[in-house]
């Protein structure tokens, strides 16, 4: 390979990278955005190091089978994924944030065997169903409105509601801190039926929880 076609080599691979580095940013970033498992970084590198394999097993096309590495790829990327599943103890979550994982990894896969008007046009067919889901959920998980009134007996029960709320990204309207003879939590916040029946029981498990009234 002479000096030339060495350079232009690098650069396509260069270029290849760059465009799984937007592409993979683009659905991590809006993963990111939601608080999920695995955000803009870990999709980024699943779709940079998919291409990256994928463009070195394109170069055994002449001594061997240049689809060994890439299927390599679509098996390993499957215990990531059961990472992301596995997260949550009380509730099946992250099964979205799997498959978007999945996705990159594909998307990866295309641009490094070049073909990127495909790679794109995967990317942004599943962007908008993403960034706008809950148009398209079922009327029995949409979020309704709740306030609570919560006795707390000892700081660490208020710390590990704080933590409840921002791990089942609860969309709260209104918190607040009463002090009376204990401290009483009251939320309002909305929520989907099945988030705020584990919600409710995980309160209810807590150490350091007196009275809870629904308002």
């Amino acid at each position: 390979m002479s000096p030339l076609d060495s350079f232009f080599f690098h650069m396509d691979f260069i270029v290849r990278c760059i465009i799984s580095i937007f592409l993979g940013g683009v659905i991590g970033l809006e993963r990111e955005l939601k608080r999920k498992p695995a955000g803009l970084k870990t999709h980024i590198l699943i779709c940079v190091g998919s291409t990256a394999l994928t463009f070195l097993s394109s170069q055994f096309s002449i001594t061997g089978d240049p689809g060994r590495i890439a299927a390599q790829i679509v098996s390993g990327i499957g215990f990531i994924g059961a990472g992301t599943i596995l997260q949550s103890k009380q509730i099946v979550q992250g099964l979205t944030t799997a498959a978007t994982l999945w996705l990159v990894a594909s998307t990866g896969m295309l641009v490094g065997a070049n073909f990127l008007l495909p790679a794109f046009f995967v990317t942004f067919l599943v962007l908008p169903f993403l960034l706008f889901s809950k148009i398209f959920t079922s009327k029995k998980l949409q979020e309704v409105s709740y306030c609570l009134n919560i006795e707390i007996c000892d700081n660490y029960a208020l710390k590990e509601i704080n933590k409840m709320l921002n791990e089942f990204d609860i969309s709260i309207h209104k918190k607040n801190i009463i002090k009376k003879d204990n401290i009483y939590l009251e939320l309002n916040y909305t929520a989907n039926s099945l988030t705020q029946h584990i919600f409710i029981k995980r309160i209810f498990d807590l150490d350091g929880i007196g009275e809870v009234i629904k308002i």
